[in-house]
Parts: C-alpha cells; structure tokens; sequence
C-alpha cells in the first residue's frame, strides 16, 4: 500500500515537472518565433557572423541594403568576400580583432554605401561567440545632408538679399539705423511692404513712426500705382474731420464747396493712407472708419452713393490703444482690424547705438543746408550721447540745428548746448535777468522734478524725495512733458 501510494506521488510530480517543461518549452518557442519574426521583418539589415569569421545569418533588409544577395554570403568567409570584392570592408573582422563594438562605412560592389555596426556576444569565457552586424541606409543621409546644405545656401541667399535691400531702402531714404533692433524692423516694415495687410505703429512721440510708414509704403507695389496720404487725427477737429476722411457731395453743409470734394480716402485709392494718431479718433468715426475698412467703400458726406476705395492702411499711435478699449474710449473690432501687424518702435534712450549715427547725420544735414562747418567738441558729443532723449529722435534734430544756429563758433563747447537740454540744470538769475516770479517757480520746477525723474526713475521715489505726494509729481510731470511736446511740434 505504502508502495503504490509513492509510485502515484512519484508519477504525479513526474507529470507534473513534464507539465512545466512543455509550458516552459511552448513559452521559449513562441519567444523564439517572435525573435524570427524581428529577425525576418527588421527594416534594418542583420547579418550574423561566427566566431571564425563565416555568415551564418542574414534577413531580407540584407539583401535590399547592399545589394547583395544571401547565397552569395551565408557560409562564406568574409575574409575572402573582401577579397572578392563583394564588400569593400569588413565589420565583422574588425570585432574580431578589436573584440569591440565597431562602426565602418561599408561599400558593396553594387556600389549602394551602408553604416555597418557589429556588436561582439560573448560567450560565459569572455571569448566571443559570434558579431552582430546591424545594416542602415545612408542613401537617405546623404539626401537630407544635401537638402540641408542647400537650405543653408539658400538661407544666406536670402539673408544677402535682405541686408542688400534693407542698405538700399536706408540709402533711398536716409535713415540711420545702426541698432540690431532697428535693422530688425526694418526688416520686418520691407517684409510687410509685400503684403496689403493694415499695420499698426506704435512707439513714443517722435521715435519715427512716419519715417517707417513711408518705408512700407515706397517699398511696396502701391508705391508705383497711388500717393501716400497722411492724415493727422488728432490736429484737425473732430467736426472736420469726417469730411476731410470720407470727402462731401455738393450742399452737404454750409460753405461746402459746389462741386464737393474727394476725402483722404479717395485721394488715396490705389496707394497708402497714414492715419497718424489714431488713437484720437471719435468713436463715432470709428464705427465709420471699421465700415470703409470692411467693405472697401464710403458713402461721402451728404452723398447717396457708395464709392468703392482701395487703400493700404498704416496707423500709428503713441497711446495704449489696449488700455483705451477697456475704457470704451477705442473699439475692440477696429483695433484688431488695425492691427493686424504691430510694429513697435523703442524709443532712442533703448537703442542707444543709433545716436552717434543721428547726430553725425543731422550735423551733416545742417551743415550742408546753411553751408556751416561746425562740429560739437568732445565733451559735447558725450553729453548728446549719455542724455536720455524723452522726445526721442524729433528732440535730438532739433537740439542738434538750434545749437548749430546759436553757437558762434565753428566748434560747439558742451555749454553752449540748448539750456533746456543741459542735465535739467537750473537757471542762475542775477538782478538784471529778471522773468515773471510764476516762470522762475515752473522753471525751478520742472529742473527739480526732472533730474530727480532720471535719478530715481519712479514718480513714487520722486515724490518721496520732494516731499509731495505722487499724484502731484505724475500731474507735473505729464505737464512738463506735454508742454514740451507741443513745442516739438
């Protein structure tokens, strides 16, 4: 009994590790029909060579990268397919000598060029056992480093182009432009030049936001098909103004002229129409200056029939027109129609390698125009090229003619600079200098609130210092600034 109870246990632990080798040998089979399936369908080539230097394997990718067919090589000795010159190199010797994993170039005589890479397997001796070869095409490198370098010329190609014509465009139109951003706008108005798209310019008071209007609009095919038409939206009064955009019939109001007369717009067709300040457009001109954008066609004041225009629209503002529209005091849907490129021009003290550039060429400008032969002194220049230009470019070639005009030498000491420009300095009066007792108070004023302004940058770090409150410092501050803006103009 004791017996047949151990032959059943025997027979049944038997059957059992029978049971696990089969499991076993059924997992290993399928691992291996996988690998064949790798193996076979690797769109990478794989060749197999054994420790004596003899193919034992190789896929189909083999053959389609080299050209090569597998009769040719399994059972072959690579030594002697060099020699042959079925192949111009050999990888899988090179592990062999090397035992490293080693990379080649290797050429076939159907002349097709593969990156070959053989990987060494190791036996538990450390001796290998046999070289993996893995097989890529480089027909396909070859191409994309061919595309590439084309790329590459056509890119300073192009970029040759671009500096030619941003030379050309500067020479036409005497700019001064020696600042990486100012040769980056430039770039980016002659791009724009070769569209119709309405661009919106956007910088301070006197940065040149004209100047860049008329760059787009000469370098464009408009240039050679209409006028360039500029109209100032904040100098002509919002009851003219309509009429001066959109032109008036006969009778349209009292003093019209009999025969009417064509708007900005309609003088314009075919070319460009520079709307400077347009953030000082009335928002009831604005509902009409969407409506001629959209449609391309005005009904002009007192008229019935619709005119069809075709302009290109530049605009330009010194304002937050972003700022403007959450107040109500600007319409969303003209503003993105306006701006559908946005090109901002920083104001001088940011770019302040263009300034020895300007008054190199408005001291030459000036010169030639009243036939002068002055030149500032060094101490001068360097006070020109520290100052901080609050009224930018437009200041810059007003101080540089008035110093000019009022000095009586031909060389300009940095004392006879305009006094208003001078650091901000105050005024000295002696008895016979006497001005209204209000004027000396503004003057005194205006100097403190400015160098203190250029000092410590903030209006609440200035009204800190004068002791006063920051209201009145911003208030004061906007009225000097104002003020003299107005004198610019």
């Amino acid at each position: 009994m004791l017996f047949f109870e151990l032959y059943n246990n025997t027979v049944k632990y038997l059957l059992d590790a029978l049971i696990k080798v089969l499991n076993q040998f059924s997992i290993i089979e399928e691992l291996n029909e996988e690998l064949e399936s790798i193996f076979l369908n690797s769109y990478d080539g794989i060749s197999i060579v054994n420790n004596k230097g003899i193919t034992i394997r190789v896929n189909p990718a083999m053959e389609r990268l080299t050209g090569v067919k597998k009769e040719e090589v399994i059972g072959k000795d690579m030594r002697q397919l060099v020699k042959d010159g079925v192949f111009n190199d050999s990888v899988s010797l090179q592990v062999l000598e090397t035992k490293k994993a080693t990379t080649i170039i290797q050429k076939s005589r159907t002349g097709k060029q593969t990156i070959m890479t053989g990987t060494p397997i190791m036996d538990q001796d450390g001796r290998i056992k046999n070289v993996v070869i893995n097989i890529r095409d480089i027909t396909e490198l070859y191409n994309l480093k061919e595309q590439l370098e084309r790329t590459r010329e056509l890119t300073s190609h192009y970029q040759w182009e671009i500096n030619e014509l941003r030379l050309q465009v500067i020479k036409q139109n005497d700019i001064v432009a020696e600042s990486k951003e100012m040769h980056d706008i430039l770039d980016l108005a002659l791009r724009v030049a070769k569209v119709d798209s309405s661009v919106l310019l956007l910088g301070e008071s006197g940065v040149g936001k004209e100047v860049l209007a008329k760059i787009i609009h000469k370098s464009s095919s408009r240039f050679q098909l209409g006028s360039y038409i500029k109209i100032n939206s904040g100098a002509i009064p919002a009851n003219l103004l309509e009429s001066e955009l959109f032109g008036y019939e006969e009778g349209a109001f009292t003093g019209a002229r009999k025969k009417g007369k064509p708007g900005m717009f309609q003088l314009a067709t075919g070319g460009t129409l520079f709307l400077d300040e347009i953030g000082e457009l009335p928002l009831e001109l604005q509902v009409k200056l969407l409506r001629v954008i959209q449609e391309r066609e005005l009904i002009p004041l007192g008229g019935v029939k619709s005119v069809k225009v075709d302009v290109r629209i530049i605009a330009a503002t010194n304002k937050n027109l972003k700022k403007m529209m959450e107040e109500g005091k600007f319409r969303e849907d003209l503003y993105y129609r306006l701006n559908v490129v946005s090109i901002e021009i920083p104001p001088l003290r940011k770019r302040k390698e263009d300034i020895p550039a300007l008054i190199s060429h408005f001291l030459n400008e000036i010169n030639h125009k009243y036939n002068f032969r002055k030149q500032f002194t060094a101490e001068a220049l360097k006070q020109l090229i520290s100052y901080n230009w609050p009224g930018n470019v437009r200041q810059l070639a007003n101080i540089v003619e008035r110093s000019l005009i009022t000095s009586k030498e031909e060389w300009i000491c940095k004392e006879e600079l305009s006094e208003e420009f001078t650091e901000g300095k105050a005024r000295q009066f002696d008895f016979d200098d006497i001005i209204p007792l209000n004027k000396a108070v503004e003057l005194v004023e205006k100097t403190l609130i400015n160098k203190a302004m250029e000092k410590y940058k903030t209006t609440y770090e200035v009204a800190k210092v004068l002791n006063v409150s920051q209201a009145t410092i911003a208030r004061k501050a906007k009225k000097y600034r104002d003020y003299e803006h107005q004198r610019e103009k």
